[in-house]
Parts: C-alpha cells; structure tokens; sequence
C-alpha cells in the first residue's frame, strides 16, 4: 500500500521546478532591444533623483533644469559675468561658456564683486524674475531699466554669497 508522503513529494517537487523556471525566464528577458514606437529618450533610462539639494557648478546641465529646481535651495560655483547693483549680480558657468547668465539678487552682504571672480552662492531657484516682487520681498528699489531684460527669466534669491579661490591663481 503506498502513503500520501511520495505523492506530496512529487507535487511539491514539480511546484518547485515550475515556478524556478518562471523565476528564471523573468530574469532572463532581453530589454536592451528596440521597443515598437518608442524614441531612444523612451528606451534609455533617466538617472535616479539627487537624495538632496543640487551642490555644484553652474553649468549647462544645471541650466538646463533649472525649472526643476524652482523654489529648492541649490549652491552654485561660478564666475561672476557682470555686477549690475551691490544687491544684483549675474553668473556665468566656470567651465562652460555656452551657458546662459543666471541673475543672482540679496545677499552679497559686504562682499565687494568684480566679473570673473569664482562664487559660491547658496540660495533658492526662482522661476521667473518679476520686479516688484522681487524689490517687495528684498525691501529695495531696483533701477527699472537695468533689470528689464531679467523680467520672466529664472533667478536666484541668494542667502550667502562667498568669494572662492579662482582656479587659474
């Protein structure tokens, strides 16, 4: 007379042998080949999110973004471009001189600026330069004309602004 055990065994055994091979074929798929319709930006993976606040230079990647960053607190190694008032200063990337000038407004604090001096500057991405708030939330009156090309553009509020050791000195 047999006993149930072999049975159990033998179904357990080809429950096991199952579910590895599907185990297995889940693994094994192929997905660096093209997908019907799809566009390389589809295919190709994006980089997983930064874990905190952008830290580096201002380049054309970070330009690039820039929306993506609006109301964080981002700091920015760049040159100087040109000082517009003591409380007003555009940036230009260090390495990268494709990129655009990024208007940096509030605290330059005592720290006198030339152009091409290398900065560090900590402070908020803004998405879009409007002049009476901005002289509303710094409590200044900024000259019209000088920041009319600024109106609408991506800016920064900066909360410290340091001057860094140039590279080339």
């Amino acid at each position: 007379m047999r006993t149930p055990l072999p049975r159990t065994v033998r179904t357990a055994a080809v429950a096991v042998a199952a579910v590895s091979t599907l185990g297995l074929s889940a693994c094994g798929g192929d997905t660096a080949g093209t997908e019907a319709g799809a566009d390389v930006e589809d295919v190709v993976e994006e980089e997983p999110p930064a874990d905190g606040p952008y830290d580096g230079v201002y380049d054309s990647a970070f330009y690039d973004e820039v929306d993506s960053y609006a109301g964080e607190e981002v700091t920015l190694s760049a040159d100087v471009d040109e000082v517009i008032t003591p409380e007003a200063f555009t940036i230009a990337g260090t390495d990268d001189t494709s990129v655009e000038a990024l208007l940096v407004v509030g605290a330059t604090g005592d720290t006198e600026l030339a152009p091409e001096t290398t900065v560090g500057v900590t402070g908020t991405v803004m998405e879009s330069f409007v002049l009476t708030d901005v002289e509303e939330d710094l409590g200044v009156d900024l000259d019209d004309a000088l920041f009319a090309e600024w109106e609408q553009e991506p800016y920064v509020v900066a909360e410290s602004v340091a001057v860094l050791e140039n590279a080339e000195g």
